[in-house]
């Protein structure tokens, strides 16, 4: 049994998004060429392409596998007792990834339809607001197995748990806004540096503070 109780009341948004993704998977379809752009370097430079129905109808699928999964992994927790304790953050961290993938597949589709985009903006700046906006919900998980800082001491204690995750919400929404500034017209070393240093800082720092807690 899924202790959030999934209900039309915290399920309409990520439903109304996927039932539009088909929609536009389907004007996608029918007005890319056989070859869509799907990879930019980082200087916004297309180095990448895939064909129309990859392109058109990929994005969607993705999104309904990760809502099944999202949906699914509360009922599978060996933890799940404690989820009414942080159910408005799991919906608000289920909406923020499906809605990260729609607005990503908006984008997609223009650029399939001809449009010229930066995504050498636009990625650093999507990426940079997902990771504050999970920053800020995930400051309220309690212990579980799905989402927030799992290490072997955060699950084996409630207080490591607690003090870690209390961290690494601070961590991410830091590292959200560096990845951000990886949009700024930068040499790519450094818009390299804007990527991987968080990414290796939200890794490190559970790691070992966790411990050193423990």
């Amino acid at each position: 049994m899924n202790p959030l109780k999934p209900n039309l009341k915290t399920e309409w948004l990520p439903l109304l998004l996927i039932a539009l993704s088909m929609g536009l998977a389907v004007y996608f379809y029918t007005n890319f060429p056989n070859q869509v752009p799907d990879h930019w370097n980082l200087r916004g430079n297309i180095d990448g392409y895939s064909s129309r129905i990859f392109g058109a109808w990929f994005p969607p699928i993705l999104m309904i596998a990760l809502y099944g999964i999202l949906l699914m992994l509360p009922q599978i927790d060996p933890k799940n007792s404690r989820y009414n304790e942080f159910k408005d953050s799991y919906h608000a961290i289920k909406n923020l990834i499906i809605g990260f993938i729609f607005i990503l597949y908006v984008f997609l589709g223009l650029a399939g339809l001809g449009y010229t985009l930066s995504f050498d903006i636009i990625i650093p700046v999507m990426v940079g607001i997902l990771f504050v906006c999970l920053g800020y919900y995930s400051k309220e998980l309690k212990q579980n197995w799905t989402m927030g800082a799992r290490t072997p001491w955060t699950l084996e204690s409630v207080r490591v748990w607690d003090k870690t995750n209390r961290l690494m919400a601070k961590v991410m929404m830091v590292c959200g806004v560096i990845i951000a500034a990886a949009a700024f017209p930068v040499s790519d070393w450094l818009r390299l540096v804007f990527i991987i240093f968080p990414v290796a800082l939200m890794i490190v720092v559970p790691l070992c503070y966790s411990y050193a807690v423990f």
